[in-house]
C-alpha cells in the first residue's frame, strides 16, 4: 500500500541551499534593526582585517575573502573594488567567486557593472568547489559547499569532513550554523544539530538562528532555550518583516502545538508578510488546522522558493496530478532533502503513476538509502509490476522501531504474498496492518489497508471478495481517500469481469 501524505508533522527546520541561492533569499546577512538605520557603521574585526590584507596586498585570495566577508556582514559596498578585480576579464578567479563578486555588486547596488553571463544558480559543479577549496582552504563557506555537493550525492562521511572544517573556521557564521544543524538532522543526529545552536553566543540575538533552535528542540528532545528571546523579537517589531519570518514561523508552530490556535494564527500571519520559501511552506502546512486560508495564492506565485508551499496547498485542494511536477521543482531546490521525494513518490503511487512513483523512489534512495516510506513505495511498485523478489528485499530494512512503516510493510508483504498466490498469508499480512492501524488510532490508514486487501481479493477471485470491496464503497465518502478511488475501480472492475467469466461457464449451450 501507499501511505497517505498529509500525517507527516513538519518543523521550520533551516533549508540549505547554495551560498548564491542563501545570499539572494536575503537570509544569510544582518541588517540592523529598524531602529538602528542610522547607528553606527562600525566594521566587525574580522571584516577589517580581510580590508586591510586586500589593501596591503592585492590578490585573488584577497580580493575573495573579501567579497565574502562583506556579504556575510551585509557590507557590501566595501568589497566594491575587490569585486571588480575579480570580474576583470584578465581575472583567473573561479565561477563561483565570480558570481559571489557579481552579487556583491548587485546588492552594493551596481547591477549596472553585473556582466550578464553570471547568473545565480542553484548548483554548479561540484569539481569547481573542490578546487576552490584547494585555493582558499580558510573559506568557510567554500567547505559549506563542498558539503552540500557531498550530500545531495549521498556522500555522507565526505560531507561530514568539510562540515566540520567550516564550523572549525567559523563556528559563528549564521549560514555555517544552520547548514551544519540541517547536515545533523539529514545524519539522525538532532542532538549535535542542537547543541551547536544552543551553544552559540551568536544564537540568542540572531532571529534567524533562534528559529532554527526553536524548531529542532523537540527533535532533540529539549525543551527551546530562547523561546522568551524570540517572542519579544517578534512582538517589539524591531527586525524587518524578512528577518523574522522564520523565527514567527517556528514560535506559531509551537503555540499550535501547544493548543494556543488564535496566538498560533497571529503568527503565522505575521510569518507570511515578507516570508522564506520556508516559512511560506510551514504556513501552507498549518492551513487545516485552522480552516483558513493562512496563505494567499498571490504570495505563493510571488514569493521565492514557493515550490513546497505550492505542494502542500496542491495537496490540500486535492489537484494530485499536479503535486509530482512541483515535487520535480522542489527537489531541484533542495537535492539533499527526502521530503520532495517522499511526497512526489507517494502521490505517484497513490494516483496510479507507477513508473513516476519509482523515479521519485530511486532517486530519494540515493540519497537515503535507508529511508522506508521510499523503500516502501519502490517495493509496492516492484510487486505491481511482477518483480516480487525484488520488491521483497526492498522491505527488509524496514524495523519495528517506526510503526506506522512498519505497518505499511506489513500491507506491502500481504500485496507480494498475494501476487504470488499464497493467498492465506497475503490476508495475514493485510489484517495485521488494518489491525494495528486501529490500534495505533489511525482510522484513515486502517481503510486504506483495507481498501488494497479488498482490490487484491477481488483480483484473485477470494470468496469473501465481493463483501470486502462493498464495504470498502459503503465507508469510501465517509473517509478523505478520494486519491485512491482508482483502486477501488480496480477492484469492482475485477469482480465484474469475474462475475463474466462465471456467468460464460454455466451458460447452457445453444
Amino acid at each position: 500500500m501507499i501511505p497517505t501524505i498529509w500525517t507527516t508533522q513538519r518543523r521550520l527546520v533551516p533549508r540549505w541551499r547554495s551560498l548564491a541561492v542563501t545570499i539572494d533569499a536575503k537570509e544569510l546577512a544582518s541588517p540592523a534593526k529598524i531602529d538602528e538605520k542610522k547607528a553606527s557603521y562600525a566594521l566587525a574585526d574580522h571584516l577589517l582585517e580581510k580590508l586591510s590584507m586586500w589593501r596591503n596586498a592585492p590578490s585573488i585570495i584577497a580580493a575573495g575573502e573579501l567579497v565574502e566577508a562583506a556579504l556575510v556582514e551585509a557590507r557590501e559596498t566595501e568589497a566594491i573594488s575587490a569585486a571588480r578585480f575579480l570580474l576583470d576579464e584578465r581575472s583567473t578567479a573561479t565561477l563561483p567567486l565570480k558570481r559571489l563578486a557579481g552579487l556583491a555588486l548587485k546588492r552594493a547596488g551596481r547591477q549596472a557593472e553585473l556582466p550578464a553571463a553570471l547568473t545565480i544558480l542553484p548548483r554548479v559543479d561540484k569539481n569547481i568547489w573542490r578546487k576552490r577549496t584547494r585555493l582558499y582552504p580558510q573559506s568557510p563557506l567554500a567547505w559549506v559547499e563542498l558539503a552540500l555537493f557531498d550530500v545531495a550525492s549521498g556522500c555522507r562521511e565526505a560531507a561530514l569532513r568539510s562540515m566540520l572544517i567550516a564550523l572549525q573556521l567559523a563556528p559563528n557564521d549564521r549560514h555555517v550554523l544552520r547548514s551544519a544543524a540541517r547536515l545533523f538532522l539529514h545524519l539522525h543526529d538532532p542532538a549535535k544539530a542542537y547543541d551547536i545552536l544552543a551553544k552559540s553566543g551568536r544564537t540568542p540575538t540572531d532571529p534567524w538562528l533562534i528559529a532554527a533552535e526553536l524548531s529542532i528542540a523537540e527533535l532533540a528532545h529539549r525543551k527551546p532555550r530562547y523561546f522568551e528571546q524570540g517572542r519579544r523579537m517578534v512582538d517589539q517589531g524591531q527586525f524587518y518583516p524578512r528577518q523574522v519570518s522564520e523565527l514567527s514561523g517556528a514560535m506559531a508552530t509551537l503555540e499550535l502545538q501547544a493548543g494556543r490556535k488564535k496566538r498560533a494564527r497571529d503568527l503565522f500571519r505575521q510569518s507570511t508578510l515578507d516570508p522564506t520559501g520556508n516559512a511560506l511552506a510551514q504556513a501552507e502546512w498549518a492551513s487545516p488546522a485552522f480552516g483558513i486560508e493562512l496563505v494567499s495564492s498571490h504570495r505563493l506565485v510571488t514569493a521565492p522558493e514557493a515550490d513546497e508551499a505550492t505542494v502542500f496547498h496542491l495537496l490540500r485542494s486535492r489537484q494530485y496530478r499536479d503535486v509530482p511536477n512541483a515535487c520535480r521543482r522542489w527537489s531541484d531546490a533542495e537535492p539533499y532533502s527526502i521530503r520532495p521525494f517522499e511526497i512526489g513518490s507517494s502521490t505517484s503511487g497513490m494516483i496510479g503513476d507507477l513508473e513516476q512513483a519509482l523515479e521519485f523512489a530511486d532517486k530519494g534512495l540515493l540519497v537515503r538509502p535507508d529511508a522506508p516510506i521510499l523503500l516502501n513505495n519502490r517495493a509496492f511498485v516492484l510487486a505491481h509490476v511482477g518483480r516480487l523478489k525484488e520488491a521483497e528485499q526492498c522491505l527488509r530494512p524496514i524495523g519495528q522501531y517506526d510503526e506506522k512503516n512498519w505497518l505499511i510493510k506489513q500491507a506491502n508483504l500481504g500485496l507480494i504474498e498475494m501476487r504470488r498466490g499464497n493467498y492465506d498469508a497475503g490476508s495475514k499480512h493485510y489484517s495485521d496492518a488494518t489491525e494495528g492501524f486501529k490500534k495505533a488510532g489511525n482510522a484513515l490508514m486502517a481503510e486504506v489497508a483495507k481498501l488494497f486487501f479488498a482490490r487484491e481479493a477481488a483480483v484473485a477471485g477470494l470468496p469473501a471478495a465481493t463483501e470486502l470491496v462493498v464495504a470498502c464503497r459503503d465507508n469510501f465518502k465517509k473517509t478523505d481517500m478520494a486519491a485512491f478511488e482508482h483502486v477501488l475501480i480496480e477492484g469492482e472492475n475485477a469482480l465484474a469481469s469475474s462475475s463474466r467469466e462465471q456467468n460464460s461457464r454455466i451458460a447452457p449451450k445453444k
